[in-house]
């Protein structure tokens, strides 16, 4: 993979190609996907974290711990998050990356996956 493409900061939808898939994980107890792949537009290996469902620690009531909520499904918007610096990037930007934003899709759970 090339290294990190120097481009202007741009807030755009970019274009993934089908041939570049991301990987989306799920944490074990179901409030965390992580997205990993390239971003589409200044090309740098990208990690992506996004909370689901209720965080914090487990409450337990009568005996009983928090149960993980259900797979999310449909797509999981992702933003750059190179670090690198970007000319005409705003300093009051919260990103840290291109302005580049995309979807992935959430892969389906496995056959026998508990929630």
């Amino acid at each position: 993979m090339p290294d990190h493409v120097a481009t202007e900061f741009r807030e755009h939808e970019a274009e993934v190609r089908p041939d570049e898939p991301f990987t989306v994980t799920r944490s074990e107890d179901g409030r965390w996907y992580t997205v990993k792949g390239y971003c589409p537009t200044c090309r740098v290996d990208t990690v992506f974290r996004v909370s689901y469902g209720v965080l914090g620690p487990p409450k337990r009531l009568w005996g009983r711990g928090r149960r993980a909520p259900e797979p999310l499904t449909g797509d999981i918007p992702v933003y750059c998050q190179c670090g690198y610096p970007h000319a005409e990037r705003p300093p009051e930007s919260p990103d840290t990356g291109c302005g580049a934003f995309w979807d992935v899709p959430v892969p389906p759970p496995e056959p026998g996956a508990a929630p």
